[in-house]
């Protein structure tokens, strides 16, 4: 066990990583040293096909330690969410002066959010999730330090040309990507997370470097996925109303280049499009893809805001208070950027017909 506020047991901890992997993302070369060979051969092989093969521009050392961490005692606080979950608070955290320590409640992994060397310690292999998401929260960080806007959408790209789907969690927009990857000429930017910002006469889209986790329900309902679940879960699944499969959850990774083929991934692109996702299961009248006005009712990109959360640290090295950015300034981030609404009944066949009858696939 170590214990996270002594200093000198942490500096042992990272004297003990021998293990190391560099992963190139756009802007940003990340090197992993841990001392677990087990997790750095898990993410070599989970960001082959995510990463950039062009050089960062920074470079940031991130620890990875597969220890117990030595929690009692410590002045812990809850993370206070904009939407309370059934389930309690997920994380609780207590702030020292270079840094904030993150308690993630439901499986006991703690991490060191710093500017210079974060830091995450537990059962790596058994959260391996988690490991990603702590990598990819450090991207997320250096881009939002430089003006990106968080946005929690879905995105895909043909050709550099980018289309994001936005929506509350639950929404369909996961789905709706991964049927739009059925497409050859799409590959995939990002499962529900994307950053953006006006460039040079063009609102560039970064992706975030996780692979789809998805519901049964997304699997169940395509030929390609199916494949997936095991025999039993999918007649399991089946015999559920479509009510109880939507509402079900158990995620499953979707590894894109397994799935889908090599070259099917993407780590930027243009934004050309933004969807949103406006539609009901319980609606009567037909699904439709209709043109939006972000001006006159800005309130329609409410599914696209995205508090940064408790990772996130500003370049002065201090953590804001969790709130998201007004939707003036999501309005002001998409010059130039088409908006269509799908309205109406969730039907995710309708609504790829839609999209390819206005050009979008």
């Amino acid at each position: 066990m170590i214990d996270i506020v002594d200093e000198s047991a942490l500096a042992s901890a990272r004297a003990r990583c021998c293990s190391e992997l560099t992963l190139v993302f756009v802007g940003i070369r990340f090197r992993v040293v841990s001392d677990s060979p087990a997790i750095v051969a898990y993410l070599r092989d989970y960001y082959s096909g995510l990463t950039s093969a062009r050089n960062g521009q920074a470079e940031q050392r991130i620890f990875l330690i597969n220890d117990e961490p030595g929690i009692e005692g410590k002045d812990w606080a809850p993370v206070k969410r904009s939407k309370g979950g059934s389930r309690g608070a997920k994380e609780a955290y207590f702030d020292v002066s270079d840094g904030r320590w993150i308690h993630k409640l439901r499986t006991g992994m703690v991490m060191f959010q710093s500017l210079e060397e974060p830091m995450a310690i537990g059962d790596l292999c058994a959260n391996r999730a988690q490991v990603v998401n702590f990598i990819n929260n450090q991207f997320l960080n250096q881009h939002q330090r430089e003006g990106y806007l968080l946005g929690h959408a879905s995105a895909f790209e043909i050709n550099g040309q980018a289309t994001a789907i936005a929506a509350g969690s639950g929404g369909g927009k996961s789905t709706l990507m991964l049927r739009a990857l059925e497409v050859d000429k799409t590959r995939f930017l990002s499962n529900d997370r994307i950053l953006f910002r006006p460039e040079q006469g063009r609102v560039r889209l970064l992706g975030l470097a996780k692979y789809p986790r998805v519901n049964p329900g997304t699997l169940l309902h395509s030929e390609r996925l199916a494949g997936l679940l095991s025999p039993d879960d999918q007649a399991r699944f089946a015999a559920m109303t479509s009510d109880e499969l939507w509402d079900f959850e158990q995620k499953s990774d979707v590894m894109i280049p397994e799935v889908y083929g090599e070259g099917r991934t993407a780590a930027s692109g243009n934004l050309r499009r933004l969807i949103l996702l406006d539609w009901s299961r319980d609606a009567s009248v037909p699904t439709q893809l209709v043109p939006a006005d972000i001006h006159e009712t800005p309130e329609i990109l409410e599914g696209l805001r995205k508090s940064p959360g408790p990772f996130y640290q500003d370049e002065e090295g201090t953590f804001p208070p969790e709130k998201r950015q007004p939707l003036s300034r999501y309005v002001e981030n998409l010059p130039g950027v088409e908006v269509l609404c799908l309205t109406g009944k969730v039907d995710f066949d309708r609504a790829i017909q839609l999209m390819q009858g206005r050009g979008v696939l």
